[in-house]
């Protein structure tokens, strides 16, 4: 990677970071608007803070946010990253974010391995009306000439414990030498640090329909069909909507929300009814799903903005403990994700079967959930219950042919950065899931190929791309001037009426502007 490509990247990075700040959407929260507070905030957890004019300020032992600053015993990185000067203090007026990050890590491989891509930076990005928009790794594919989104890779996993493998199914085909390319961006104001890049393959019979099911590996299934009914809570009829995925998507009815927001049941459930087969004893449910950007609103709001510098030690410290880890999981579970279940004696019982949580709010995920057909009755009674407007639902779909099948596991064989050069060293990160992680930076993006060998006429496959990671939000320079809470940070307990109803009033500008001008809320 010359100087001349490092240099450009970092300085369009810093130019580019102001026009996001300038252009975001900017949710229903008044955090960025508080007064600096009076007593400076400690915080422990080593920190990276990425300054406007694309320099790195490194505070390895981490330091103290108040009063418009951010203080400690610093090193400045200039933007060609050759040499670096002590610094106690910067302004947070010219703090495009701060990052936590892992002492362990070399600090000097962290640096060469964030320039895998230097072309896409967020200048090229907005100008070219793409991006900066997305949460996690988002993969695309080309369609026609034209990249297509396809996934967006552990979106969940927001510290090194809390690191899973994600498997999302494409829509890509080899081109004439064999070759799956997919393009790995990282369009949010994030660090990505990606352990494994697999694909994965399935030969098939072509009118078997082959995605991931929830605990149950990678299903194959045939006849799949809309349900013979289909209500939510508020009583419409969905078969029609939910029939086939054209993104005219389900969402929480108006009614329903406004009471949710209003302190009453703040729960929204899609009814699936499927007539029994016999010799039949599984319904396989398919589902094209994303969240809607409530989840990115409780993120931000509660999680970061609205607790100030503390939010960066609950990312960079306290969720480097199992036990922080598993209250954070806790909070999840009473709250968050799609939960399938079975009603029986009437309805009057209800058995969660699974509970569904890796969608994004950009990409939508098919997925499928096999829940098991009761011995009594002559239907099935199904139920997806979710936080209300928590999910956008493309379709909804039944069957009881579906058979387990095995991917063939294919590793990276080539990976290209931003200027198209080879990255063999990039490919070796990538190949194993070996904690040895590519780290990417806001703007940057990579190509990663496979060969999979030409097709065989007669035999449909389907690919998936496996990501195993983890990514830390950068917590943006007006977050950091909120007053945090005088209780250490725990996750969010209040009532949800209050967020559900900052929610109604500004969900569809929110939506809109999100999927329009495809900028993050910040």
């Amino acid at each position: 990677m010359s100087l001349r490509s490092l240099l450009r990247h970092r300085v369009m990075l810093a130019f580019g970071a102001v026009l996001v700040v300038a252009a975001c959407v900017i949710s229903s929260n008044t955090h960025g608007e508080s007064q600096p507070t009076s007593a400076p905030t400690v915080v422990r957890a080593p920190m990276k803070v990425h300054m406007f004019d694309g320099s790195i300020v490194v505070f390895t032992q981490g330091g103290t946010i108040g009063g418009g600053q951010v203080a400690g015993n610093g090193l400045r990185y200039e933007p060609t990253l050759k040499s670096a000067t002590a610094t106690a203090m910067v302004p947070l007026d010219s703090v495009v974010g701060v990052e936590t990050y892992d002492r362990t890590v070399n600090q000097g491989r962290t640096f060469l391995y964030s320039t895998v891509a230097t072309a896409a930076t967020l200048v090229g990005a907005l100008a070219a009306a793409v991006a900066i928009f997305g949460s996690c790794p988002t993969i695309y594919a080309d369609s026609a000439g034209t990249s297509v989104l396809q996934a967006e890779s552990f979106s969940y996993s927001i510290a090194p414990l809390l690191e899973k493998r994600d498997v999302d199914r494409l829509n890509v085909v080899s081109d004439a030498s064999g070759v799956v390319r997919v393009e790995v961006r990282n369009e949010a104001l994030e660090s990505h640090y990606i352990d494994q890049l697999e694909l994965l393959e399935v030969r098939h019979a072509s009118d078997e329909l082959v995605l991931p099911a929830a605990r149950a590996g990678i299903v194959a299934v045939r006849g799949a069909t809309r349900p013979a009914a289909i209500r939510d809570r508020a009583g419409r009829d969905l078969r029609d909507v939910l029939a086939t995925a054209d993104d005219r998507a389900f969402a929480t009815d108006s009614s329903t929300l406004a009471g949710a927001a209003r302190g009453d049941n703040s729960e929204d459930f899609i009814d699936i009814v499927v007539p029994k087969e016999r010799g039949r004893d599984s319904i396989a449910v398919v589902l094209r799903a994303r969240s809607s950007l409530l989840t990115t609103m409780l993120f931000y709001d509660q999680m970061l903005a609205g607790q100030g510098a503390s939010a960066l030690d609950y990312v960079g410290y306290d969720l480097q403990h199992v036990t922080k880890v598993a209250q954070l999981a806790r909070w999840y579970v009473s709250h968050l994700g799609l939960r399938v279940s079975v009603l029986t004696n009437g309805g009057r019982d209800e058995q969660q079967i699974v509970r569904l949580v890796d969608f994004g709010p950009a990409a939508w995920r098919d997925v499928a959930a096999i829940v098991p057909a009761p011995a009594d009755g002559d239907s099935v009674h199904i139920r997806l219950t979710f936080l209300a407007d928590e999910f956008r639902i493309d379709r909804v779909l039944v069957s009881t042919d579906m058979r387990a099948v095995e991917p063939r596991s294919i590793l990276v064989s080539r990976v290209l950065d931003g200027d198209d050069s080879p990255r063999p060293d990039v490919r070796d990160l990538l190949q194993k899931a070996d904690d040895r992680r590519l780290q990417t930076w806001p703007g940057q993006r990579f190509i990663a190929e496979y060969d999979v060998g030409r097709e065989t006429p007669g035999m449909k496959r389907t690919y998936f791309i496996a990501a195993q990671g983890y990514y830390v939000e950068w917590m943006r320079g007006s977050w950091l001037t909120a007053n945090p809470s005088p209780k250490p940070f725990t996750p969010w307990s209040a009532p949800v009426a209050p967020i559900l109803q900052r929610w109604l009033q500004t969900r569809d500008s929110l939506e809109a502007t999100f999927f329009r001008q495809r900028v993050p809320i910040v």
